[in-house]
């Protein structure tokens, strides 16, 4: 095991990200809602939505695309309960890696009327070059604390193939 970001870098990068997103809803009467991605994100989000200094909604939605570490379809396992209409929605994950979540995600918000859809992940994969806001998108802005390579990351709610090691409070490489 291999710490990649330790517990006070995620906490300076989580301060910096939710001050950024406070300061652009400083003076908006635009509802915003917080909804976190479950499981692994739940940490991020936690500590995110403590540190903004505006009023958020605060809701979960879970989506199963791994079992294990291999990939599969992806299915929606537990919705918001939040009404999300005419809202600005925030989705906060522990990590991009293809991106077929969160463009999941998008479309499904959109169809539920969002009035924009924007993405937080702790970390993106860099390999991944795929820009989640375009034209062609659902995604108004995404913003990411860290890069990695292709390790397998545990700690800080992201688990290992077993479902352990979530509550470690730095991030690892396996």
């Amino acid at each position: 095991m291999i710490e990649l970001y330790s517990s006070k870098d995620i906490d300076i990068k989580t301060k910096i990200i939710a001050q950024q997103i406070s300061r652009e809803h400083h003076n908006d009467s635009t509802p915003v809602v917080m909804v976190g991605v479950l499981n692994g994100a739940f940490m991020f989000y936690s500590d995110l939505v403590r540190n903004m200094d505006i009023d958020v909604e605060c809701d979960f939605i879970r989506v199963k695309s791994y079992s294990g570490k291999e990939r599969g379809s992806i299915q929606l396992t537990k919705d918001v309960e939040t009404s999300v209409y005419g809202k600005h929605v925030y989705l906060v994950d522990d990590i991009f890696d293809s991106g077929e979540t969160m463009r999941f995600l998008a479309k499904y918000f959109n169809i539920k009327g969002a009035k924009d859809i924007n993405v937080v992940t702790l970390v993106k994969r860099a390999r991944n070059e795929f820009n989640p806001v375009g034209p062609h998108s659902f995604i108004s802005s995404f913003r990411h604390a860290f890069e990695c390579e292709d390790e397998w990351l545990i700690g800080y709610g992201m688990d290992s193939n077993e479902g352990y090691k979530r509550n470690f409070k730095s991030i690892f490489a396996l």
